[in-house]
């Protein structure tokens, strides 16, 4: 074993981050689109998983030989490892509970479209309130928005506008 390889070890989480960072911005778009969360939830929990498993192989390097390093070395090990499993440790749920947020969305619309026998409409409540129809250019991006926690005044699915209607979200032509 040599010593390049054993911080390159150390080193390929903060690598690994610079690329997700980097990925996470090529990928997100100023307007809301819901494969954002796919996106997001698959960039960081490869990047937790890279991290985890470089720790642990940092950890079994320098462990069979913890007693022969240098002090200064040992604790730069450490000092560098922390950070690493801090934000794995904060990562990993984030990019789990993004990629369930994608599927929720995905399954809240299909029980909508079969409740409704076809595309249902969206309503929004709050400042901005409409109905937004099938028909309507943004509707395939906003479709499956309903189970979104990120959105505020998050949309309803409704079988015909007259129905969102009659529960008060108005009709903007």
């Amino acid at each position: 074993m040599r010593a390049s390889s054993d911080w390159f070890i150390v080193g390929m989480p903060y690598a690994g981050f610079v690329v997700a960072v980097g990925a996470v911005v090529v990928l997100t778009t100023p307007e809301y689109e819901h494969a954002t969360y796919l996106h997001l939830g698959v960039i960081w929990l490869l990047w937790s998983v890279v991290a985890v498993v470089s720790v642990a192989v940092g950890i079994n390097r320098f462990g069979r030989r913890w007693r022969q390093l240098r002090g200064r070395i040992r604790w730069m090990f450490v000092a560098l490892s922390a950070p690493v499993v801090f934000a794995a440790l904060l990562m990993l749920p984030f990019s789990i509970s993004c990629l369930l947020t994608y599927n929720a969305g995905f399954v809240a619309y299909d029980a909508a479209f079969r409740a409704c026998g076809g595309p249902p409409d969206l309503a929004w409540g709050g400042w901005g309130a409409h109905i937004t129809l099938p028909t309507d250019s943004d509707y395939d991006r906003l479709k499956y928005s309903t189970k979104d926690p990120l959105l505020l005044g998050q949309p309803v699915y409704f079988c015909t506008a007259s129905d969102a209607e009659a529960q008060g979200y108005p009709m903007i032509s």
